[in-house]
């Protein structure tokens, strides 16, 4: 460790990678809490983002997976609704992840239109027994 004037001590290891675009030297304050980079866990913090929309992802795909062979009319909406929510949930996981409002946008258009089909297809396709 390297004392500094102001009380800042630097590591002789930094905890970043050489190539780390945000690279700080002096991240350890005197009081022996380590202050994080900020940018560093922005990072981690966008990475963790991803990971939830892969998950949603994967999760809005058995929700699609269970619309085929739904015994009943009303089972196969619930599972287009709960696939349409975990999509939607998904889309501003990406949304996050990318950093870009246009995906929302999009979204928004999607999920009315979705909406207004599951309920048109709850209204008029239910046949004899509604």
């Amino acid at each position: 460790m390297i004392s500094r004037p102001g009380g800042h001590i630097t590591p002789l290891i930094s905890p970043y990678p050489a190539g780390f675009p945000f690279r700080q030297e002096g991240v350890h304050k005197a009081g022996g809490l380590i202050n994080i980079n900020p940018a560093y866990t922005i990072i981690q913090m966008i990475n963790a983002w991803f990971f939830a929309a892969l998950c949603l992802i994967f999760l809005a795909f058995c929700a699609i997976v269970r619309v085929i062979p739904g015994p009943t009319r009303e089972d196969q909406l619930i599972a287009v609704t709960a696939a349409i929510t975990i999509a939607a949930a998904a889309a501003i996981a990406l949304s996050v992840f990318w950093q870009n409002l246009f995906v929302l946008d999009i979204l928004i258009a999607i999920v009315t239109l979705c909406y207004a089909g599951t309920i048109m297809y709850a209204h008029y396709g239910m046949g004899e027994g509604a």
